[in-house]
């Protein structure tokens, strides 16, 4: 990337006109339908389901050498633990992490984020899953913008300039157009989600992700085949569907769902009781035809654990809606060692839930 004054302008010809507004209603796509758009399809029924695993810069001077790995991104992820999420029956792994250009300065293009990318989607080939690539950081947007209370880190760290930062939002455009391009052949990848939980209306910036996401979905590069997954605002929350731009058919539609959190995020010891409705999300999501929910989950100790999964998950079957559980272990046992809260491989009630979800599946890439 050369140019910085726009990335718009960087990213074709098409973005030069600018970002679309909140309120634009996009036309259907008239391309040719993917036969990876088929995964995505509600009326016939859920066809992905998985977990999703995490990665983050690696920063020595927080984390030392051992605690995510040595390497870019961390914590590590192994062959093994991808192919033990196989062996249970699973056909999706969602990969939550960095995106491919820097996250400040020029917004230039990572080679090493791109690298680690290329050799993840062959790692999930080789498992016989699809994957999803999302990008949780990338311009203007550090990982600790997930953590913005938290003191355990330095706060010269936290990058959440992107809501503010016109150029930053154009360059997490391009960045998004730019991975379709680079990654979009590859027969394991199911979906590019262009930016993970977006949360501007929380920070007080509820139109920036509205022209964003409709700005990806009219300059997506559909003859690649890859389909666009877009997330609403305040963390991929349903209720922030309504300020949503209407999507192409090229587009799916993910929202997360950590309801009730009081149970969800519940500190050991709490004794929260599971309550709430678990179809709640899907008649939210109602009349959305490509919807899916790419990462849910509980906290290990939290009571009823295994009604919490099958609840959740049959609410989701019901509607025709692929899912992913939060979250997967990665292999690293240092990293692991310490991060137990959510690790689904820890719970007997949870892993059972999700044996009995996971054979029901069918497909898996060429």
């Amino acid at each position: 990337m050369t140019c910085r004054r726009s990335f718009l302008g960087c990213a074709g010809a098409a973005l030069t006109a600018g970002f679309a507004p909140p309120q634009l209603r996009l036309a259907a796509f008239d391309g040719v339908a993917s036969s990876r758009m088929a995964l995505w399809e509600n009326a016939g029924g859920a066809s992905l389901r998985g977990a999703v695993f995490t990665q983050r810069r690696v920063y020595p001077d927080l984390d030392g050498s051992e605690f995510l790995g040595s390497g870019l991104l961390g914590a590590p992820i192994s062959q093994d633990s991808l192919d033990a999420l196989a062996e249970t029956g699973a056909n999706l792994a969602v990969w939550s992490g960095a995106g491919l250009f820097a996250e400040s300065g020029r917004f230039e293009l990572d080679a090493r984020i791109e690298d680690h990318i290329a050799r993840w989607l062959d790692m999930c080939r080789t498992a016989g899953l699809y994957t999803v690539i999302g990008f949780r950081t990338g311009p203007g947007r550090s990982a600790f913008a997930f953590h913005p209370e938290d003191d355990w880190y330095p706060r010269r760290l936290l990058n959440q300039s992107l809501w503010q930062d016109e150029e930053a939002q154009a360059a997490w455009v391009a960045m998004s157009l730019h991975a379709a391009r680079r990654f979009g052949a590859h027969p394991a990848l199911a979906g590019i989600l262009a930016m993970v939980e977006p949360n501007g209306q929380d920070l007080g910036r509820a139109e920036v992700w509205p022209a964003m996401a409709a700005a990806i979905d009219r300059n997506w590069p559909v003859g690649t085949g890859v389909p666009l997954i877009l997330s609403p605002d305040r963390w991929a929350r349903a209720e922030a569907m309504p300020a949503m731009p209407e999507v192409s058919a090229h587009t799916v539609i993910n929202v997360h769902d950590y309801d009730p959190w009081a149970y969800t995020h519940q500190g050991e010891g709490a004794g929260t009781p599971l309550s709430g409705d678990p179809r709640r999300l899907t008649a939210m999501m109602a009349g959305n035809p490509r919807w899916a929910c790419l990462e849910f989950g509980a906290a290990l100790h939290a009571p009823e654990l295994g009604r919490y999964f099958q609840t959740r998950i049959a609410a989701l079957e019901e509607a025709g809606a692929s899912w992913a559980a939060f979250r997967w272990p990665s292999g690293w046992r240092p990293y692991e060692a310490r991060e137990t809260g959510m690790n689904v491989r820890l719970s007997d009630e949870a892993m059972n839930a999700l044996r009995a979800a996971f054979r029901r599946n069918r497909g898996r890439p060429d």
